[in-house]
């Protein structure tokens, strides 16, 4: 069933701009159907054996700054520590040595039901700010030694180009400053579970 004519200009730009599907005699005619106005489609996926001239769509541009980097870094980490701080504190329960007797649960989803209807809605997330306060900035720092350490090091060993070695001694510091920051913010929260 093909599309109405008046999305027939919006389907062939998504067409287009994604690079994906056959073009057919009807979404070509709609692509030079295009208003001057509309802007130029984006760049195609890549596939194997493509050039690999395109950024890649889980990287920030070649050209982000250190703050750029941070910035997404600190963002990532509060939201990831916050979404899995519900599951970590039940989690943390759930292997205390002396449980409460009435502390006998099954599954992550029963312990965190359970806590909540006899211990409050908020109990889950008691000591998240202390958390937050941490996963920010280490995130933060392993995001831009991450990259500025990649950077530096393949420009070293393999001019410019994608070094593994650098990599992988990047990822390496990188995670050392992070831990260095981040475990002593997930220590002070322990007693809090």
């Amino acid at each position: 069933l093909p599309p109405p004519p008046l999305l027939l200009p919006l389907f062939a730009r998504m067409e287009l701009s994604c690079g994906v599907g056959g073009r057919t005699s009807q979404t070509a005619a709609a692509a030079t159907a295009l208003p001057p106005s509309a802007p130029p489609p984006g760049p195609a996926l890549l596939m194997d054996g493509d050039s690999p001239r395109e950024e890649d769509y889980e990287s920030l541009p070649s050209g982000a700054s250190l703050s750029t980097h941070m910035t997404a870094g600190a963002v990532a980490g509060i939201l990831e520590h916050t979404v899995m701080y519900p599951v970590d504190s039940v989690k943390t329960r759930m292997q205390s040595l002396q449980p409460d007797p009435k502390a006998q649960y099954n599954s992550v989803l029963e312990a965190l039901k359970k806590i909540i209807r006899t211990e409050g809605f908020w109990r889950p997330l008691r000591g998240i700010n202390v958390t937050v306060l941490g996963a920010g900035p280490a995130h933060a720092l392993y995001f831009a030694c991450y990259e500025k350490m990649k950077r530096t090091l393949s420009d070293i060993i393999h001019d410019g180009g994608n070094s593994h070695l650098a990599n992988g001694i990047a990822g390496s510091m990188a995670t050392l400053l992070h831990d260095a920051v981040m475990n002593p913010a997930e220590g002070n929260t322990v007693g809090y579970g």
